[in-house]
């Protein structure tokens, strides 16, 4: 039941969820290219701005055969990202900057961002999954585009505010927030396939999912970052290579020491 609410909340609290979503990638293009480029290039911060707020179905789109454009088709949300990338670049005073980075404002800000993630991710499967019915790969690649697009549109991002930095694209390395994206939408596409058993699944499943991506993200704020995938990226390691790298690198201090 508080699952099912948690799934609706974007909805029943439209636009707030938006504004969140929208405020977070204003705020995080204003990092990266800084007060000063944005002082003389409005324009190119309007646009990264842009790529950010709507990187997901920016990306996704053309996967699932609609227009890139689509997904600035709605003139409301159009409309509300502006007036928050304006807020966040050139209000007096930077008020809304300022009130925007307090903790406050912006732990809530956060936790409901966290909150639209896990349903991002859900709604990518679910839309992979009427034109691919029968490719969980596509549907998982999907989920995760949604639930962070704005870390794999970044080389575009950047571009726009005149920086390429190829070298720090997220296909290269995964974020703490992409490795959660990329697990979550595993766990529920196997779930949708019934390949999960009681208690993981489900209602149970989705809580799990959202209070992780919750608990991760609070941890980098409010005290030392955590990242619980650090095990997997292991087992990844050692699966990839690094498992015989460490025998070949062993051998050799061995026959070393022989001679």
């Amino acid at each position: 039941m508080f699952a099912e609410y948690l799934q609706s909340m974007p909805s029943t609290f439209s636009p707030w969820f938006d504004v969140c979503h929208f405020l977070l990638a204003a705020l995080a293009v204003r990092k990266e290219v800084g007060l000063a480029f944005s002082r003389s290039n409005p324009l190119a911060t309007w646009l990264a701005t842009l790529t950010a707020s709507f990187a997901g179905s920016m990306v996704a789109n053309p996967l699932l055969g609609k227009p890139i454009f689509g997904a600035v088709s709605n003139e409301f949300n159009l409309s509300l990202a502006t007036v928050i990338w304006w807020g966040v670049f050139y209000s007096p005073r930077d008020i809304v900057y300022t009130v925007a980075t307090n903790q406050a404002v912006s732990v809530p800000v956060y936790v409901v961002k966290e909150i639209y993630r896990a349903k991002k991710i859900l709604g990518g499967i679910k839309d992979a999954g009427k034109v691919y019915p029968e490719h969980e790969i596509i549907q998982i690649t999907v989920g995760l585009i949604k639930g962070n697009g704005s870390a794999f549109i970044k080389p575009i991002t950047r571009l726009v505010a005149g920086q390429w930095k190829p070298n720090s694209s997220e296909l290269l390395k995964f974020s703490v927030t992409s490795k959660g994206c990329l697990v979550a939408a595993i766990l529920l596409v196997l779930d949708s396939q019934g390949y999960l058993i009681p208690p993981v699944t489900g209602d149970l499943l989705y809580l799990g999912i959202v209070s992780t991506f919750i608990m991760v993200k609070l941890s980098g704020i409010l005290a030392d970052p955590i990242d619980p995938f650090a095990p997997l990226d292991m087992v990844v390691t050692l699966a990839t290579g690094g498992l015989w790298d460490a025998s070949a690198e062993e051998s050799g201090v061995i026959e070393i020491q022989d001679e």
